[in-house]
């Protein structure tokens, strides 16, 4: 038995659940059936304490661990793999947690930039089957994927993990976490609207969740007033700093399609992920950052900040995949502020036609998200199938002046043909359609050479 997770094995023991020692290792493609054997959204929870009997028989290792965690509607991911970035250059040994997945499974769980191996997944889900199966079948991939992460940090002693929320937070499996160094609400808007709620209101009451007390807490700017006040109420009641960013100390010196360079607090920082919303994400990182520095992270300095942001990429968040001839983008946005904050940046690429492969989940509000962009769009090739209950592509289709369907194999190319050498491709509509065309599009013949 790999000694890594010899730990794990005391814990269940220590906590009287008996696991044979004689257990047949899983490979990885068995690990990743086991997992997605189970609901992606598990039997529906009031309370965490589901999850907090697995973690008990695992010996809490969330319990010994640093964390950052961040909640929102939009803008986690990349807010994530900033705070990340700048604290594996720093020097601290970094865990980053993200969900969904675009190319593989391991995308998820990461230590300074690193994938978690196939192995050690297979590995860890080996030892925590037989708890899983005792103590709970009704969990989520999610909860049982956060177990893995925790378990996974925990052996590999991270110094901290940059943790973002599944869906939500206050119900969210990773709110098991007692009392992060800081809490990170990205942008809030209206998403999951069947879990959460209907009003902007009512979600930010959810992202709220993971306030903890006495915790610093930064809120992303260009927040509605509606959302402010419930995080202003939320941090006032649990006596925690709420920290936002200063956007009267901020000056954009470039935002185009080749990236954004701006000066904040006196110091310029640069990202290569383009959008006007990407400024906002990395002063939210910036912000956080700073946070970190007065609660103990005092390796943290300006510089590693700054190149923390400025390498920070995360696939299918406004990605370049061609430069030029045409130019061809992939972006997850997938619902209405999404949506708008895509076709902000589009407007201002100085390319034509603009060609969009799109495709959407019934479950969005994608008449209103395809309402902001397609204004801006001359041809839209429209697809479905590429996941469960996807919106049915003639449908789509109807909401673009100039729409047309193509099979899943074809889209790429047709999209490039019609966008011809002066103008531009952007594919967007769903994470679940990113992932799709990332894995098994046919990407990798029009990329940059």
């Amino acid at each position: 038995m790999p000694a890594v997770y010899s730990n794990v094995i005391d814990a269940i023991c220590f906590c009287g659940i008996y696991v044979s020692t004689k257990v047949m290792f899983l490979n990885y493609c068995e690990a990743m059936k086991y997992i997605e054997s189970f609901s992606k959204l598990g039997k529906s929870v009031r309370s965490l304490a589901r999850f907090e009997r697995i973690m008990d028989a695992l010996g809490n290792p969330q319990k010994e661990m640093n964390f950052v965690h961040v909640a929102g509607t939009n803008g986690k991911g990349s807010t994530v793999r900033m705070i990340a970035a700048a604290l594996t250059k720093a020097g601290y040994r970094t865990g980053e947690f993200t969900s969904p997945y675009i190319r593989v499974y391991n995308d998820r769980i990461r230590i300074d930039g690193v994938n978690i191996s196939d192995e050690e997944i297979a590995e860890i889900v080996t030892q925590i089957r037989p708890i899983i199966d005792k103590l709970s079948t009704d969990c989520s991939q999610f909860e049982i994927t956060t177990a893995i992460a925790f378990i996974y940090y925990k052996a590999k002693k991270c110094s901290i993990v940059v943790l973002e929320t599944g869906l939500g937070g206050m119900l969210d499996c990773t709110n098991i976490i007692e009392k992060p160094r800081v809490s990170v609400i990205t942008s809030i808007s209206l998403d999951h609207t069947s879990i959460l709620g209907d009003t902007t209101e009512k979600i930010a009451m959810h992202k709220a969740g993971i306030i903890k007390h006495n915790c610093p807490v930064v809120i992303a700017p260009s927040q509605s007033r509606e959302v402010y006040a419930v995080v202003y109420r939320t941090a006032a009641q649990f006596e925690s700093k709420l920290i936002t960013p200063d956007t009267n100390r901020l000056k954009i010196q470039k935002c185009d399609y080749t990236g954004n360079s701006f000066i904040y607090r006196g110091l310029p920082y640069k990202t290569l992920m383009v959008g006007r919303h990407q400024i906002d994400n990395a002063l939210t990182a910036v912000e956080t950052l700073r946070a970190l520095k007065k609660r103990g992270f005092v390796k943290i300095f300006y510089l590693h900040v700054y190149n923390g942001i400025e390498a920070a990429e995360v696939p299918s968040r406004c990605q370049i995949i061609r430069s030029d001839k045409p130019f061809v983008m992939i972006d997850g946005a997938h619902n209405p502020d999404g949506m708008k904050a895509l076709a902000d940046f589009i407007r201002t690429v100085p390319k034509s036609p603009k060609i969009m492969i799109c495709g959407m989940m019934a479950d969005k509000d994608w008449q209103t998200s395809v309402g902001y962009i397609s204004r801006y769009i001359d041809r839209a090739v429209c697809l479905d199938g590429f996941a469960k209950n996807t919106v049915f592509a003639p449908k789509l289709a109807e909401m673009f002046s100039e729409g047309e369907v193509s099979n899943f194999r074809d889209a790429v190319s047709r999209a490039v043909t019609l966008a011809g050498t002066d103008g531009m491709v952007v594919i967007a509509g769903s994470l679940y359609l990113a992932a799709a065309i990332q894995t098994h599009g046919g990407l990798e013949n029009i990329t940059d050479r």
